[in-house]
C-alpha cells in the first residue's frame, strides 16, 4: 500500500491543522480509491474547525470536495472505472470505516463511494471540476428530495422544456446556490435569483431569468411584483442568513403559490414565519438515495456534454496539504462568488 498523508485536526476547535501520516484504506464494495489532485474548502469545514459543530471524534480529517486520479477499484466497479480515470467525488468526512477517516477529502488518498463519483472530461482541470461535488449534493437535497421541495430532477437527455413554474433561489452566487440554479434551470424551472449586484451577470449566465440585489431596500416588494401571476413552487435558501429566511417567508406569503422554503441551515425549521413552512436537508450523503443516484448520473453526462459550468470560479490558494489551513482561514474571513481550492 502507498504511504498516505493527511491534514489532521487534532482536537475540537484547534486553531491549526497539522500534516502527518494517515492510513491507506482499500476500497470495499461499490468503492474506489483516488490519489488526490485538488480539494475545495467549504463553509462546513470552517464550521467544524472554528465552531466545533458536526464532529466529535478527534483527531479528525475534514474535507468534502475532492478531485483526483483513480488508483484502486473494487471488483464491483471494474466495469465502470479503471485506474487512471480522472474523477470528482463527494467526500464523507462525517463517516468512518473501521475507525478511519478514509472518506475525508483532505488527504493524499481518498475512498469514494458510488454514486457520488463522476468522470472529469479531458481538458477540464481538477481545480475547476472540484468546485462541484458538495454544491451539487447540497442543492439536490434541497431542491429534489421528497422531504424538501420535491422538484423534478433534470433529464439526462437534455434541457427540459419550460414547465411554467418558478423557484426563488436566495444566495444564487454561492457554491450551493450556483449548482441549484443550474440544476433547476436544466430541469425546466424558471429561476429567480437573489445575490449581490456585482454577481448578477454570473447568476444569469447560469440560467436565472432575472436576479435581484440582496441589498436593495425594495427587494421584497420587487420580487413579489415579479412573481405576481406566476406558479411559484417554493424557495431555496442557499446561504446562512436569518434575514433571508424572513424575507423568503414574506415573499411566499404575499405572492401565493407554494409556501415552502428549503434551507441549508440546520435548525432553520424553527425560524418559519407568515405561515410558510421551512424544511432542511443539510446532508452530503444524498448519494445513497434515489435522488442522489439520478443527480450524479445526470452530472456525469452534464460534464461530458458541456451542459454545466464549473461555478463559482475556483481560486487556487496554493499547492500542498499544508495550504489547506490557509484556505479555511481565508474562507472564514469571507469570500464572494468564488470557491477556494488547494492543489495537491
Amino acid at each position: 500500500m502507498p504511504p498516505n498523508r493527511a491534514s489532521w485536526l487534532m482536537a475540537k476547535q484547534s486553531p491549526n491543522s497539522i500534516v502527518d501520516a494517515a492510513p491507506y484504506t482499500t476500497p470495499s464494495a461499490n468503492e474506489l480509491v483516488i490519489k488526490t489532485k485538488a480539494v475545495a474548502v467549504n463553509p462546513a469545514d470552517v464550521g467544524v474547525q472554528k465552531l466545533g459543530v458536526l464532529l466529535n471524534d478527534y483527531p479528525a480529517i475534514l474535507g468534502c470536495d475532492v478531485a483526483g486520479e483513480v488508483v484502486e477499484v473494487h471488483p464491483t466497479l471494474a466495469e465502470v472505472y479503471t485506474p487512471g480515470d480522472r474523477v470528482i467525488g463527494a467526500a464523507g468526512p462525517l463517516n468512518r470505516k473501521d475507525g478511519k477517516y478514509c472518506y475525508s477529502a483532505f488527504q493524499e488518498y481518498v475512498v469514494l463511494k458510488v454514486p457520488s463519483i463522476a468522470k472529469i472530461p479531458n481538458g477540464v482541470a481538477y481545480e475547476d471540476a472540484v468546485v462541484l461535488p458538495l454544491g451539487i449534493n447540497t442543492a439536490a437535497s434541497c431542491l429534489f428530495a421528497e422531504s424538501t421541495l420535491g422538484l423534478e430532477v433534470p433529464s439526462i437527455h437534455g434541457v427540459r422544456s419550460p414547465r411554467g413554474k418558478t423557484i426563488l433561489v436566495w444566495g444564487a452566487s454561492s457554491s450551493v446556490g450556483a449548482c441549484g440554479v443550474q440544476m433547476a434551470t436544466h430541469a425546466g424551472y424558471e429561476v429567480v435569483g437573489v445575490a449581490s449586484k456585482r454577481n448578477h451577470e454570473m447568476v444569469k449566465g447560469l440560467g436565472a431569468s432575472v436576479c435581484f440585489d440582496q441589498s436593495d431596500s425594495t427587494l421584497v416588494d420587487d420580487i413579489v411584483i415579479y412573481l405576481s401571476g406566476k406558479e411559484v413552487v417554493g424557495a431555496y435558501g442557499a446561504i446562512a442568513s436569518d434575514s433571508a429566511l424572513n424575507a423568503m417567508c414574506e415573499i411566499l406569503d404575499r405572492c401565493g403559490g407554494r409556501k415552502l422554503v428549503a434551507s441549508v441551515i440546520p435548525g432553520a425549521e424553527q425560524k418559519a414565519t407568515k405561515g410558510v413552512q421551512i424544511v432542511t436537508n443539510f446532508t452530503s450523503d444524498i448519494g445513497s438515495s434515489g435522488v442522489g443516484k439520478a443527480i450524479w448520473q445526470w452530472l456525469a453526462i452534464a460534464m461530458a456534454e458541456d451542459w454545466i459550468k464549473y461555478m463559482p470560479q475556483s481560486e487556487v490558494v496554493g499547492k500542498g496539504l499544508e495550504l489547506i489551513q490557509e484556505g479555511i482561514d481565508l474562507l472564514a474571513e469571507g469570500v464572494s462568488a468564488k470557491k477556494l481550492v488547494v492543489s495537491i
